[in-house]
């Protein structure tokens, strides 16, 4: 009955013992295959504002030109 008891409650504590293991070991394989993994994501969300930005400026000075000839057409 001792024996039992010694086995279920080792079964008990290692069940969770070695998810944390795996969950450990996933994480840092993770983090071993791209140290940089958020880089990529801030360097795509400095183009699109550059490009936003750029688009912003082309609409304006365009925009300037054809009010001034459409005030031109009589």
């Amino acid at each position: 009955m001792r024996h039992r008891l010694l086995q279920a409650s080792l079964l008990l504590v290692s069940g969770p013992a070695d998810q944390a293991t795996h969950i450990r070991e996933t994480i840092r394989a993770r983090s071993a295959e791209g140290k940089d993994r958020g880089a990529n994501v801030v360097e795509t969300i400095i183009i699109v504002a550059g490009f936003a930005v750029l688009a912003a400026a082309i609409y304006a000075a365009v925009s300037g030109k054809v009010h001034a000839w459409i005030a031109k057409i009589p």
